[in-house]
């Protein structure tokens, strides 16, 4: 069933992981009440947030009483919940959830949390985190070489993961693709291919500008 109108929250803007959650909204045509707050604001850090999600971080997702947080989770809650009879992808045997679950951690954990997560504070953000260079470098190095890694099975996909249609492991990867990019590590072709592919779509053209606006209270669809 489909949520009533300003019952699904998001917390959460100008954010990799924020605009993860505005696109699988977008995707599925949900109704939510977006809730401007950043990071390093002190936004994260009030006592109404902080009731909602204690890690402080974005972003956060209420669903009626149900609250979510991590983007990873939030993208497939979506997905699961909201899904049927819409045009996006969801596993339909316990192998594909397995692949979807493969890219998915992939993503989030090669190269994500472990390389660009360094990269991002060390290089980027040395003013707050401290540069390390020999840290940073050698996370590029990591990231480069598992993206090159898995570039030929990408460049095996013809459209996205399954088909024709996105799945929630189309959203994580190429999201994180686009920050490798972003952070200078230089994609594969097929990789710049497959992530040009899911940034066309409208769906995410709507929620990138959504993830960029700072307006207070503003109602996404």
């Amino acid at each position: 069933m489909a949520p009533t109108k300003n019952s699904i929250i998001l917390w959460g803007a100008i954010s990799l992981r924020a605009l993860r959650v505005h696109w699988a909204l977008h995707e599925l045509g949900l109704a939510y009440e977006f809730r401007p707050i950043q990071s390093r604001t002190g936004e994260t850090l009030t006592a109404e947030y902080s009731s909602h999600n204690p890690k402080q971080k974005i972003p956060c997702l209420q669903d009626g009483d149900f609250t979510l947080t991590e983007s990873p989770a939030i993208v497939n809650y979506l997905f699961n919940a909201y899904g049927a009879g819409t045009d996006v992808y969801r596993p339909q045997s316990a192998a594909e959830q397995a692949r979807a679950d493969e890219w998915s951690y992939f993503a989030m954990m090669e190269l994500d949390a472990h390389s660009l997560y360094l990269i991002r504070r060390h290089k980027f953000l040395p003013e707050i985190y401290g540069a390390s260079p020999i840290a940073v470098a050698s996370a590029e190095e990591y990231c480069l070489k598992q993206i090159n890694a898995v570039a030929p099975a990408i460049a095996e996909i013809e459209a996205y993961i399954f088909g024709d249609k996105l799945s929630a492991a189309d959203i994580l990867l190429a999201t994180t693709l686009n920050f490798a990019e972003r952070y200078e590590v230089e994609l594969p072709e097929s990789c710049r291919a497959y992530r040009d592919r899911a940034y066309g779509r409208p769906a995410f053209l709507s929620a990138n500008a959504r993830n960029e606006d700072l307006g207070e209270n503003l109602n996404g669809s």
